[in-house]
């Protein structure tokens, strides 16, 4: 079947700008032909974002993207086919849901402690929701006229030495690639082009149990690409790719569309996770 996969999606339910729906209908709008929502911690979007993609004629899997470490540094791993209401996956997302939850009240204690903004003004301008991350508090931040754009008020207030930077409670990676395979899915570095140290661990990383690499991503160059495509082959394992978007809620253009996967991944993903329960129901 001729076509592109993007299989790595953001909604308002974590950090996206648009909700669900509008996610799939704007990858209908691209002529993307299987899709899949990863947010964030979370699988709250999921249903209507399956719905919608049906609606259009896109093929869909679940996903999740989970923030977990491996040894001292945070990763990003991909979950996809999973079932969304699996236990062991709902009890490590509410876990980090809770640690979501405290990191935000935390940053806006330190953002109106050294003065950057006031409490009060912080929670106006969030007008009590869409507390689930920094993105928000960024959004925030540049709404108040702290930063002339998001990405400038991550670097200046959020990030790691800036006024606001509190470092996250992770589950492991192990943790993380269990709670997917507990869930009937399959597990992926997530762009591990981005940034030098993951790349240099990725030897180490690939020890365990991870089904597949993220070779297609908006950060990766064609060469990073065609390596992690040569190194997910030398190690039987899969590869999958998006674009990581996230919409316009930087005040930037969305990335959807520019990184074009081809749809041969999402067929592989679908085939392993069909081996992967019939093996199952043959316990």
């Amino acid at each position: 079947m001729m076509g592109w996969a993007d299989l790595h999606l953001h909604s308002n339910c974590s950090d996206g700008g648009d909700p669900p729906e509008r996610v799939m209908a704007r990858a209908a709008e691209l002529g993307i032909i299987a899709a899949a929502l990863t947010d964030h911690d979370t699988v709250a979007g999921l249903a209507a974002a399956r719905a919608a993609a049906e609606a259009a004629g896109v093929a869909f899997l679940n996903g999740v993207e989970i923030s977990a470490s491996f040894e001292t540094q945070e990763i990003h791993i991909l979950g996809l086919g999973i079932e969304m209401n699996a236990p062991v996956l709902a009890r490590l997302l509410a876990v980090s849901h809770e640690g979501r939850l405290a990191r935000i009240d935390d940053i806006i204690e330190r953002l109106d402690r050294f003065g950057v903004a006031s409490r009060s003004a912080l929670q106006a301008q969030l007008g009590g929701a869409g507390l689930s991350g920094r993105m928000h508090v960024a959004v925030a931040l540049k709404g108040m006229g702290k930063a002339t754009t998001v990405q400038k008020a991550f670097e200046r207030f959020l990030n790691r030495g800036g006024p606001g930077y509190v470092p996250k409670s992770l589950p492991t990676a192990l943790d993380a690639i269990d709670a997917i395979h507990g869930a009937n899915g399959l597990a992926f570095v997530a762009h591990p082009g981005l940034g030098h140290t993951l790349r240099r661990r990725l030897g180490a990383l690939l020890e365990l149990p991870f089904d597949g690499i993220e070779a297609w991503h908006v950060s990766h160059t064609p060469a990073m690409t065609s390596s992690l495509r040569a190194l997910a082959l030398d190690r039987g394992l899969l590869v999958t790719g998006g674009s990581d978007c996230h919409g316009d809620i930087k005040g930037e253009k969305p990335t959807m569309g520019r990184v074009k996967a081809p749809h041969a991944c999402y067929e592989r993903i679908v085939e392993a996770l069909a081996a992967r329960n019939r093996a199952l129901r043959a316990r």
